[in-house]
């Protein structure tokens, strides 16, 4: 899997949801073995690969990332500008 394709699982995964977990998004891609789609970081979080991260913001670009729940997910009217909330 490339990391365009795998930016555009994430995508599919959120538009079918309304949002997505960043965990359940980088064990996903985890598995298939390639450290440019998911890995560990020196805090060893899983992390989503730093490339296929560019890639889906770029798709998202209305997508909010709730950094206490650590996911994305559609962006509400009572929503501050900007992508973390």
């Amino acid at each position: 899997m490339t990391e365009d394709e795998a930016a555009r699982w994430m995508l599919a995964e959120y538009e079918r949801d309304g949002f997505l977990y960043q965990e359940a998004a980088a064990s996903h891609l985890f598995q298939l073995q390639d450290e440019t789609l998911a890995y560990f970081d020196k805090s060893s979080n899983l992390c989503v690969g730093k490339g296929v991260l560019k890639i889906f913001n770029d798709l998202t670009p209305e997508a909010v990332y709730e950094r206490s729940g650590k996911f994305w997910r559609i962006r509400l009217e009572t929503d501050q500008p900007g992508r973390q909330q």
